[in-house]
């Protein structure tokens, strides 16, 4: 898979992203959610574009699938 840079704004913008990238990844939502050591509901849920106050898990999600999670601080440029 190539490397990309998008902006998200909204955790369903996230839950469409990884979505994507567990489906180019081969992975059933159940396989997904093993690999990841998170709950299927959880990562249905993420998917689906819920809110979490669960970033831990978020976050591991997202290092599993290899997602580089960066944020751009006030006064910094791209």
């Amino acid at each position: 898979m190539a490397h990309r840079e998008v902006a998200i704004s909204s955790a369903a913008e996230l839950g469409k992203i990884l979505r994507a990238v567990r489906k180019e990844s081969g992975l059933t939502q159940r396989d997904a959610a093993a690999l990841c050591n998170v709950s299927l509901p959880f990562l249905n849920g993420l998917e689906q574009g819920k809110a979490t106050a669960q970033i831990g898990k978020v976050l591991s999600v997202c290092n599993r699938f290899g997602i580089d999670v960066r944020l751009r601080l006030p006064g910094e440029t791209a």
